[in-house]
């Protein structure tokens, strides 16, 4: 799939820098950039997908936010496949959303996202993030508000959630990745 991505990025970068040779970037910066954006469209476009077929479209919608905010700012486990990736992050964001827990486990689940975002956020940020390390106290507060926020708000979805991103942050990624 990653050479169906990578083409079409390049197809619409080469569109571009023929419509405005001189205001754009290189077609190499833009089908860098193109890349990122189609990895990212397509599991929210599919969890979408998935919410709006099983009536969980509300929620999924609202995972899909979570994930992408938590994820900003604790970081995690990052694929090597950008296919196993999109993957992961379908299930991630459509799946939680069908669920309903009982309240002492959406109460255990947020406690045990909440450890492991305490302990771990952020995690595999350097080579992927242009965050200076001197932020990144502030980005595990923001991750602890954000997780801690379903002890008010109850939600099975971000229960599941956030545990399974606070799972993200266990596995060391340890390739250099150069921007």
């Amino acid at each position: 799939m990653m050479p169906v991505i990578e083409a079409l990025a390049e197809k619409v970068a080469v569109s571009i820098k023929k419509a405005d040779s001189r205001g754009t970037v290189s077609v190499a910066v833009m089908k860098y950039a193109l890349i990122i954006v189609i990895n990212f469209t397509i599991p929210v476009a599919a969890s979408l997908a998935i919410g709006l077929v099983t009536d969980a479209f509300y929620w999924t919608s609202l995972t899909i936010c979570a994930f992408t905010l938590l994820r900003a700012f604790s970081g995690g486990f990052h694929f090597r496949s950008p296919v196993l990736c999109m993957i992961a992050t379908t299930v991630i964001t459509a799946t939680p959303a069908h669920f309903v827990l009982s309240k002492n486990l959406i109460i255990l689940l947020t406690i045990i996202g909440l450890f492991l975002i305490a302990i771990l956020a952020p995690a595999n940020i350097k080579g992927y993030a242009r965050m200076p390390e001197k932020f990144f106290p502030l980005m595990k507060m923001a991750s602890i508000v954000i997780v801690g926020s379903n002890f008010f708000i109850q939600s099975s979805a971000f229960a599941i959630l956030f545990f399974a991103q606070g799972l993200l942050l266990i596995f060391p990624f340890k390739k250099e990745v150069s921007l």
